[in-house]
């Protein structure tokens, strides 16, 4: 809601500066999002009277002379189509200053010397959904109701000499989308009198309601008036009607849809006028939409109706979506000379749901939507008549016709002034008390410690004693509120073991250089049992948003998936994540969360430079960074195991099972090759993942902290093998060997190089390694290293038939 200063002027007598009066409308639960002061950053606009104009041969340009309150008249060529002698307008002096900072000079255009500009509205700074159509590709012209001299400054006649506070209001407090409303909340938290005046309307047309008939439904319209004006003519706004109009953020469309808009924004009550020429049936039907039936709106959408659309109908055809728009059908036209006002409550439900349906959110479905004040709706409806009588010349004709008008009973809260204090931890008099209530305009009663407030209806948001002690809160002022210690039992802090272990082995993926990310816990069904080895009972959501967030997660690899593919669709392919969360399950009769580890790779193990090959990321990389995590945590690798497994979504070749110690706790490999081509973004990408079940592993985490070593003393040795052995031997197997027979001082074993070609036999293959030897207490030699390899190159020989090369 955009709040006027110069507005708010007309109900509280306000002389603060208006950014310290949008400071203490924040600390006090409304939040001001902004204040602008639409004149800055300009300088030297002005009214100009145009003396003359004449077209300037050969050009779209006319050479005027302007009247700007000086000696002599400013000569100023203009290209505005609307340009004519006459006319009162905005002139940019030389010198001045308009929008986006532009400063204006004398110049000369076609031979002919401009002494300033003369401005439409968007050059000095007015939006373009602002901008009355009429001046929306030229120069603003003063209407001529508008008191305005030449040379006087342009800002105050435009509003832009005004203060604009945004009000950046929660959906609880919509009392605070009127000025009305506003004013209260101004009002109560400078404990300023607020002064709204009442209204006595005379009637002085013909009685209309014996020959119009109205159908409402009370569930549909719980309160629903109408109101006829005769003989209006249609035309331009008051200025400073469109003044208020356009700083509240809404355009200027004519005297009757103005003054509908204008009485919205004052009392928060929205309105509608229909030509009465769309009711030639006599008859108004509040009811809800047919099947098939379809409606063109005013901004010429047509909408196919919902039968959950309330609309309001002649009695044959749809002439408006209820609460939401007009139809073009009974759209406010310049020979309209009959209007009828409308002034109603529908149901909220029914009215944000159709705005969403139809994509079709309007200032006044978000009112509806919010809530409205009921006490408001039969005075907005004698105010906008008034309104049309004055700018219009309208008659207002005799009588109002009620289609419903459901009673609401006053909101009366009985609750203690103990319980307020106790709720704050405050000790406020009765009497504070009693003069907060008084600055909100609550009429509050006090007996020793018993508190009845009675709440208006402007105020619907406040309804049980904790609303109370809200408002008393916030107009206290919380920073009056002194800290105290929590009066609880003292708690000490820290994390239980599981929650470290789950904090450290964070550290040490981040530390492998993954990033980590975070995926929504629902899914769909699909995805949720996916990339389990045995999916359990899903645990469904029984009103979901929609199918793809309608079951609890059993895996965390669907959410990196998604994100993978986020990211592959903006041409980010390398890619290194991981999550660590919860996943759910119903098992056993009962509801099962378990916290899980998953990462996912794709790309290159480095990015792309002239210092590193392209090695692609595959099976056996990510195997060596799951090797390398499970030692950083003590877990023994000799406990783990890999065997081939079918899992959902994963390559049927390229995917294992890891268990420790028999235990099954993960599952590690490459995205089937249906998932990834089914996604245009993933099409010609490997992609692989683990995905480890932490229930499981944490028990078995040996060394709860890293250690560190200082640096050995004494040198290592290293020593080279290279053995031929036969095509079915494995690394693994020769790495035991090794292992088994090298010795205490064999401290490091690493595979350099595998080789199988043309200078060995077919059915062989070639291992190379590299040992490394290391006494820490003293230097080795060679003797003892000697010994060591001869063990081992003897071991092999006789346990594998492996040939020492």
């Amino acid at each position: 809601m955009l709040v006027s200063y110069s507005w708010l002027k007309d109900f509280i007598d306000l002389d603060q500066d208006p950014k310290d009066l949008a400071e203490k409308i924040t600390r006090t639960g409304i939040e001001v999002a902004g204040v602008k002061h639409p004149e800055e950053g300009m300088k030297q606009l002005v009214v100009g009277h145009i003396i003359d104009c004449e077209p300037i041969a050969g050009t779209h340009l006319n050479l005027t002379h302007v009247d700007v309150g000086e000696d002599e008249p400013h000569q100023i060529v203009c290209g505005a189509p609307n340009v004519a002698a006459g006319e009162d307008v905005v002139v940019a002096l030389p010198g001045a200053r308009i929008a986006g900072n532009v400063k204006i000079k004398k110049s000369k255009l076609r031979g002919n010397e401009s002494n300033g500009m003369i401005c439409g509205l968007q050059e000095i700074g007015f939006p373009d959904n602002l901008v009355p159509e009429k001046y929306a590709k030229g120069i603003y012209v003063f209407p001529e109701d508008a008191d305005v001299k030449p040379g006087q400054s342009a800002f105050a006649p435009l509003g832009m000499d005004d203060y604009i506070f945004d009000f950046d209001i929660t959906p609880n407090r919509a009392d605070t989308l009127s000025m009305e409303g506003s004013a209260y909340e101004v009002g109560a938290i400078t404990d300023t009198p607020v002064k709204v005046e009442d209204i006595t309307l005379k009637e002085d047309g013909p009685d209309w309601t014996k020959d119009f008939t109205v159908d409402v439904d009370p569930e549909l319209a719980p309160k629903f008036y109408l109101r006829k004006i005769s003989n209006v003519k249609i035309g331009d706004s008051p200025l400073w009607l469109q003044r208020r109009l356009w700083n509240a953020g809404i355009r200027p469309i004519n005297n009757v849809v103005d003054v509908t808009n204008y009485i919205m924004l004052l009392t928060g009550q929205p309105m509608h006028s229909y030509d009465a020429r769309a009711f030639k049936t006599n008859k108004l039907v509040v009811r809800k939409a047919e099947k098939n039936e379809k409606l063109t709106l005013l901004n010429n959408k047509e909408v196919d109706l919902d039968p959950n659309d309330i609309v309001i109908t002649n009695g044959e055809e749809v002439v408006m979506m209820a609460g939401v728009m007009g139809g073009l059908n009974s759209e406010i036209e310049a020979d309209t000379t009959d209007v009828l006002l409308e002034s109603a409550i529908f149901d909220s439900t029914l009215i944000r749901k159709a705005a969403l349906r139809h994509a079709n959110r309007t200032e006044a479905s978000s009112r509806y939507e919010k809530g409205v004040n009921w006490d408001a709706t039969t005075r907005a409806l004698d105010m906008a008549a008034m309104l049309l009588r004055n700018d219009a010349s309208g008659k207002i004709n005799e009588g109002v016709i009620t289609g419903s008008s459901e009673k609401r009973q006053p909101v009366q809260i009985k609750t203690t002034i103990s319980y307020i204090n106790k709720v704050l931890g405050t000790d406020i008099s009765s009497t504070e008390i009693a003069a907060i209530f008084s600055r909100l305009n609550f009429k509050a009663e006090i007996n020793n410690d018993e508190l009845i407030v009675d709440v208006p209806a402007r105020r619907w948001d406040v309804a049980i004693p904790a609303d109370l002690v809200e408002e008393v809160g916030r107009l206290y002022g919380y920073d009056n509120i002194k800290s105290t210690q929590p009066v609880l039992a003292e708690t000490h802090g820290g994390y239980s073991k599981k929650e470290e272990a789950i904090r450290r082995i964070k550290n040490i993926v981040q530390g492998q250089g993954l990033i980590e990310a975070i995926s929504y816990s629902l899914t769909s069904l699909e995805k949720a049992i996916g990339f389990s080895q045995e999916p359990k009972k899903p645990v469904e959501v029984q009103m979901p948003l929609n199918s793809n967030r309608s079951t609890l997660r059993q895996n965390l690899m669907t959410g990196l998936v998604d994100a993978a593919s986020y990211n592959m669709a903006r041409k980010q392919n390398q890619l290194a994540i991981f999550e660590q969360g919860r996943v759910y399950d119903f098992e056993n009769n009962t509801y099962n969360e378990h916290e899980h580890l998953a990462a996912l790779y794709s790309g290159n193990v480095y990015f792309e430079n002239w210092q590193n090959n392209n090695e692609k990321i595959d099976f056996f990389y990510v195997k060596g960074q799951l090797t390398n995590l499970f030692l950083a945590l003590g877990i023994n690798t000799d406990d783990v195991e890999y065997k081939a497994e079918v899992i959902m979504y994963m390559h049927p070749t390229r995917t294992a099972g890891i268990y420790i110690k028999n235990k099954y706790v993960g599952m590690i490999g490459m995205l089937d090759r249906p998932v990834t081509q089914s996604n245009k973004a993933m099409k010609d990408s490997e992609i692989y993942g683990y995905e480890l079940n932490l229930d499981v592993i944490i028990p078995l985490i040996l060394n709860p902290h890293t250690t560190a070593q200082t640096a050995p003393k004494f040198p290592a040795v290293e020593r080279d093998l290279s053995i031929l052995v036969d095509q079915e031997v494995t690394n693994q197997a020769v790495e035991d060997v090794i292992k088994e027979n090298g010795g205490k001082y064999l401290h490091d074993l690493r595979i350099i190089d595998v080789y199988r070609g043309s200078h060995i036999a077919e059915d062989k293959k070639s291992f190379a390694y590299r040992l490394t030897f290391l006494n820490e207490n003293d230097t080795l030699t060679d003797t003892i290293v000697n010994e060591a390899i001869t063990s081992i190159d003897s071991s092999l020989e006789k346990q594998l038939k492996a040939e020492i090369r």
